[in-house]
Formats: structure tokens, sequence, C-alpha cells
């Protein structure tokens, strides 16, 4: 942990053309000065994780923590002022509550989150395991317990003073009578609490084939199988409509399988309107990169686009680049 604020310290008193070392690596100043997305960043998360991969001794869990110890440090207090457009593209968004930051895609938002310069209030039921991913080392993110599961005042309270809220949670349990109250009324409460606060955006990550059946796909394998868990593309798809009958506006993100290989591993983004992909063999992706689906809803905030819009996101290695102000457009 000394070893990153020290790293950090060195970071913010160099100059543009300073070669830094990090991991073993030499990397210029002008890198993390110049850019204002996020492939700095994967280049450098990269670094730290060939590193850790080329010792036996290091387990994987290691791998996982020093990468996004790595992410944290270099997209916290370092990168603040770096991406102030970002902020003034938005509805004056600059705080954002993220529910679900310790998961494995809420994490990755919350990375995202203050690469571009949002401030962050992290929601997360475990304070320690929230610590142990470094974010306690970045002022520009907020620790908050929050649990979906709670009343909607405490949830209200956790939201604070945020201008807008990510829902990146998912149940994690093995009981699947648990799966709705989080994947359902959890996010029920989430809209009230957020409806409460009046905040100005609310983006819903939830899964490709959640209204499978009213679109001729209830004998769809894939669907099939997820319904297994408790029937959790029901109690997404309910959630869905609470949203968009909320009088929130909203962006509702479904993905197909999560990987979480970084992108250059899945493949470039691929967008889509509502009810059009189903994770079939005919599609042009089934999987998506973690990665990419936090670039996606982060985007959602930045994009006038995507408000009040449904977009389904796949990823495939033989698709074209798509630039970010064309990812709500190319959903319609």
């Amino acid at each position: 942990m000394q070893t990153l604020r020290a790293t950090q310290r060195h970071l913010a008193a160099a100059g543009p053309s300073t070669a830094v070392p990090i991991c073993g690596k030499t990397v210029s100043c002008r890198l993390w000065q110049a850019t204002r997305h996020q492939h700095v960043l994967q280049q450098l998360n990269a670094i730290a994780v060939a590193d850790i991969a080329s010792s036996p001794a290091r387990s994987a869990p290691a791998l996982q923590r020093r990468s996004m110890l790595l992410g944290v440090l270099l997209s916290g207090p370092l990168f603040e002022g770096l991406d102030q457009q970002a902020r003034a593209d938005t509805l004056g968004i600059s705080t954002v509550f993220v529910a679900g930051s310790t998961g494995n895609t809420g994490r990755r938002v919350v990375q995202q989150l203050r690469a571009a310069g949002f401030n962050v209030r992290a929601g997360v039921r475990d304070i320690r395991k929230a610590q142990s991913l470094g974010f306690a080392l970045d002022s520009g993110i907020e620790i908050i317990e929050a649990d979906v599961t709670k009343d909607v005042g405490t949830l209200a309270n956790a939201i604070g003073d945020a201008d807008a809220v990510i829902c990146a949670t998912g149940y994690g349990g093995l009981n699947p009578f648990g799966v709705g109250s989080v994947d359902e009324t959890g996010t029920m409460r989430l809209v009230d609490a957020a409806k409460a606060r009046r905040v100005k955006e609310f983006v819903l990550l939830s899964s490709l084939l959640t209204n499978a059946e009213a679109v001729g796909q209830k004998d769809n394998p894939n669907y099939k199988f997820l319904q297994l868990f408790g029937g959790v593309l029901s109690h997404k798809l309910a959630a869905e409509k609470y949203l968009r009958k909320s009088g929130l506006q909203y962006t509702i993100v479904r993905p197909g399988g999560l990987s979480s290989e970084p992108p250059s591993a899945v493949g470039q983004l691929i967008t889509s309107g509502e009810d059009s992909l189903f994770g079939l063999d005919t599609d042009p992706g089934r999987a998506i990169s973690r990665d990419t689906v936090a670039e996606v809803l982060v985007a959602a905030l930045r994009q006038p686009a995507a408000a009040n819009r449904v977009v389904e996101i796949v990823a495939s290695p033989t698709a074209p680049s798509l630039p970010e102000d064309q990812w709500f457009v190319k959903a319609t």
C-alpha cells in the first residue's frame, strides 16, 4: 500500500515527459496526461497482469487485486481535472452512486467513473472488501454501506447527494428463492430511493433475454437455462418495467454472457436495439467483456441518445470499432 501511494505521488509530481516505473515497466507520463479514455488504464493494467502472471508464486486473487489497485491508483485524484469536459457533457452530473460496487462488473464501473472525472459514492455490503480493492486510496471515492434488500429510506441515505445512480447488483447466493430479493424488489427499492433523492439519471445493468417470452423466444435454450437460476430473467424484467414507469430518466443495458477477459480477448462492442439479440449462434456476438459493459454503463451518463433507451450489447473480434457517440444511436 505504501508503494502504491509513493507511485501516486511520483506520478502527480512528474512532468509529461518523465518516465515512471510501474510494475517493473516504464510508462511516460504523457500517456496519462493526454488521455481522456480507458485505453491507457487497460494498458497499465495489462502490465500488472503480465507481471503477476509471470510469477507462479502469485495467485489469481493476488493478480486481480493488484490489477484493480493499479486501476484505482491511476484513475483517482491523479486524473481529477483531466476530463472535466465529460462532466460538462452530462446533465450536471458530477457524483454517481454505484450499487454493487465490489462486484465483478461494479468495481470496473467505479474505476471507469473515476477515470472519466466523476466522484463516486460506492455502495457496498462489505466495507472491508471495498477497502481491499483500493477504494480507500482515492479521495474521489466515498465508501457507503448499502444493501438493496434494506428499506427505501436507508437506501436514499446511501445515495445521498449523488446526481445519478448506476445499479450493478445481482444475486450471488445459492438459494434460488433469494434472487427476487435482489434482482427485482431490491432494484425496485433502489428506484424508489433514487426518486426520493430526485436523481437525474438511473442506469440499470440487466441481461439479454429478459423479455424473451413476449418476443417468441420462450423455447430459446439460453433463456430456459438462465431461468433455472430462480427465474432470474423474470425478476430482472419486472425491475426493468418498474424503472421504465418510475418517471426517472433511465438507461437499461442488457449484455450478453459476461466475461472477465479483457476486450482484446473478447472483441469489439456491438450495440443493438431492444429485444433483438438472443444469445444464438446466428447473432453477431454472444459474450462481452465486463470492462466493455462498464464503459457502456458510464457512457450512458454522457450520451444524450442514451436517455430512456434499452440497449443490448455483445462483442465480436471481427466487429469494427464503434465511437462512443454511436453506441446508443445504433441501438434504435
